[in-house]
């Protein structure tokens, strides 16, 4: 049997290096719009100011800039390793990540001014020169740095998180399959309900309510993620709604309106409204 592709690894380790290879593929592709969008104003500035500034310098400067900006990504992957909003302390992940933007910055400059140092004798034929103050230049660059940093850092920890429960998911719909429970996300614990024991579920923004045992479980995921769930532990439930989940064993009356759609009502008294687009999944509606 093939192995999931979202299932997590041994190591967790692992696990963040993968996550951190998909959103560096996001952030590379944001980074080439922004800098496309950054090329084109500048080049209309000029061209509204009659300057004669060579517009191969603009485009130097920023390639450059963003470039050894972007290869820095890992490192400010690892940094974010050892401290880890939400997992560390933030009394120490605060002061960490505001010292770290010091020499992520610092090699960013010397990275880039490396490389022009190359490029401008090759193309123009005389030195590139960074500065002739050099104070006021770092703090120019730093603070573009530092905002740099903290997005990169917003975006790996999401692109985390985000990986994390797509494997929770996945292991969910596994252990379904398995033990015919559902896994619920409810006020940070993980609840198990057999699926056959629920009787409906019902859409709430972001969250699910799940009724089940007399109890109603307000859970954070989706009505897919739940819908599917119900079927890989194969429970006997539909969809009669694009905001309801029913099972089907615990339907006691199923009264048509007279306008395609249908009135529910379950086995505990809740009444579900069913739509004409979802009748053929209901017993003897199709």
């Amino acid at each position: 049997m093939a192995k999931p592709l979202l299932s997590a690894s041994t190591d967790p380790r692992r696990d963040d290096i993968a996550a951190d290879r998909g959103m560096f593929l996001w952030v590379a592709m944001f980074m080439l719009a922004s800098l496309t969008v950054d090329l084109l104003s500048a080049a209309t500035e000029l061209s509204r100011d009659h300057s004669d500034f060579p517009v191969s310098k603009i485009v130097i400067y920023e390639t450059t800039g963003y470039a050894v900006f972007l290869a820095m990504f890992p490192i400010i992957a690892w940094l974010a390793s050892r401290a880890t909003p939400g997992q560390h302390d933030w009394r120490f992940v605060v002061p960490f990540h505001i010292a770290a933007t010091i020499p992520v910055s610092i090699i960013h400059i010397i990275g880039m001014v490396a490389i022009r140092k190359l490029i401008f004798p090759v193309i123009y034929g005389y030195p590139y020169i960074f500065t002739n103050n050099l104070v006021r230049d770092f703090f120019y660059e730093y603070r573009k740095d530092a905002y740099g940093y903290a997005l990169f850092l917003f975006l790996i920890i999401f692109g985390r998180q985000l990986a994390q429960q797509r494997r929770e998911l996945a292991a969910a719909r596994e252990d379904a399959k398995s033990s015919k429970k559902l896994t619920l996300k409810c006020g940070g614990r993980s609840i198990h309900i057999a699926a056959s024991d629920v009787r409906w579920v019902k859409s709430a923004s972001n969250y699910v309510e799940v009724a089940a045992n007399g109890k109603t479980h307000l859970a954070r995921a989706t009505l897919s993620a739940i819908e599917r769930q119900l079927a890989d532990a194969g429970a006997p439930a539909a969809r009669v709604h694009r905001s309801w989940i029913v099972n089907k064993d615990h339907i006691a009356e199923i009264r048509p309106t007279g306008e395609g759609d249908v009135r529910i009502e379950m086995s505990d008294g809740e009444i579900v409204p069913g739509s004409r687009r979802y009748r053929d999944r209901l017993p003897g509606m199709s």
